[in-house]
């Protein structure tokens, strides 16, 4: 027995220490002083070893949309940021696109990111084009696991147009079919929306992702009619945001919670988003963040992702599941003892198995994605945010990091 590569002296997320062998891009052995040659050994140094972080929702063809903002006129650079976006998506091209995803997924890769979920706009301002770009990611980057999904950003009933590019989307192959049906009119338009991409998922035997009530209304109630038709029609449901859900009273939240548990959906909270984003002005702040907590307690699972990096939504991100998780357990509260290991879940197992990422982990035939973390375990490096010393990839070394400080204390 061979190895192509072999990290000697490695520690596990379960505190198990020792030499981790891959082979033909799959984890093929793990134990204490492994004896067989190697094609190349990196030393672990006793670091933690993790699966590769998972981001399950970004939406990335706005990324970086400064870039594209500063090729607009004066007058459009002057506006709003949300007027100035209609401008900017005009303006995209594939390409134009394609370079911003490019960026994202390098930082990805810097910080030990094996799988992506990213959001393209498609309706009356992006046309396919945001589409086409992101897809182009996916043949660049074969060693990642890139996923794309439609996002009909502006809904139906204004834009009746956005259904027909919405199936072309679909047409042309994704992961997902995203829905944003908490942004339509009217009730009766947000379930027109919400049943036109089921049925488009359907069709296509694609899950569902809809981002539902990412605002402060309490009378917003889209994620519970989404988690309504997931369980009629026993079709699998991904949730982002339900701000609403922590403005509403604790009966109804515990219905809506319940109903979301009964259909088997996941939900993807992005707190540290809504810290910035969420509008109202009344003392002392609300952070605008559903409910975790309760959701987790209900046997719901909850993963935190990026959602945003430099748009209109969020001037920061750095497309980081270790900075992601690090506000996840400040936001939730989820900061002690085992707690940490569920916001570790979040951003590893659940948000991959969330993703129908196949042979993830740390088992023997495992597909070998890797994060080595400058760190002895998960509250350190946490608290830390190391250096990822080494990130592999499909079995082979896509980054690695060493930092260096020097104190002058004389």
């Amino acid at each position: 027995m061979s190895a192509d590569l072999l990290l000697r002296n490695v520690r596990l997320p379960d505190g198990a220490a020792g030499d981790l062998a891959v082979q033909d891009g799959c984890i093929s052995a793990f134990g204490e002083g492994l004896s067989l040659p190697a094609h190349r050994e990196l030393d672990g140094g006793g670091r933690l070893t993790l699966p590769a972080f998972v981001n399950p929702h970004l939406h990335a063809c706005k990324s970086f949309w400064r870039q594209e903002l500063a090729r607009q006129p004066d007058e459009v650079r002057g506006l709003h940021r949300f007027e100035a976006l209609g401008h900017v998506k005009r303006a995209y091209t594939p390409q134009s696109v394609y370079d911003r995803g490019v960026q994202l997924v390098h930082l990805a890769l810097r910080h030990g990111t094996g799988a992506l979920r990213l959001f393209a706009d498609v309706d009356e301002q992006a046309g396919l084009r945001a589409f086409l770009g992101l897809k182009r990611l996916q043949a660049t980057f074969p060693f990642m696991r890139i996923q794309l999904v439609p996002f009909p950003q502006n809904g139906f009933a204004r834009h009746p147009g956005n259904r027909e590019l919405l199936e072309q989307a679909v047409e042309l192959g994704c992961d997902a079919v995203g829905a944003v049906p908490w942004l339509e009119p009217t009730e009766a338009d947000q379930q027109a929306h919400a049943e036109f991409c089921l049925d488009l998922a359907m069709q296509h035997g694609l899950p569902l992702h809809a981002v539902a009530d990412d605002t402060e209304n309490p009378l917003s109630r889209t994620g519970r009619m989404m988690a309504e038709l997931a369980l009629k029609h026993a079709w699998p449901l991904l949730l982002t945001q339900l701000g609403s859900l922590g403005f509403q009273n604790d009966t109804e939240a515990a219905q809506t919670t319940e109903l979301i548990r009964q259909s088997g959906a996941t939900v993807i909270s992005n707190g540290h988003i809504e810290l910035v984003t969420c509008g109202d002005q009344r003392q002392p702040q609300p952070r605008g963040n559903t409910r975790v907590r309760e959701l987790l307690a209900a046997g719901v699972r909850v993963l935190a992702a990026q959602d945003d990096v430099d748009n209109p939504y969020y001037p920061f991100g750095r497309n980081d599941p270790l900075d992601v998780a690090l506000m996840a357990a400040h936001l939730t509260q989820l900061a002690w003892d085992d707690d940490l290991n569920t916001v570790r879940r979040m951003v590893t197992d659940w948000a991959a198995e969330a993703l129908g990422l196949e042979g993830y982990g740390l088992k023997v035939g495992d597909r070998a994605d890797l994060v080595v973390l400058d760190a002895p375990d998960w509250r350190t490096a946490l608290q830390f945010q190391p250096a990822r010393r080494y990130v592999i990839l499909g079995g082979q070394l896509r980054a690695e990091e060493q930092r260096h400080t020097q104190l002058y204390l004389d």
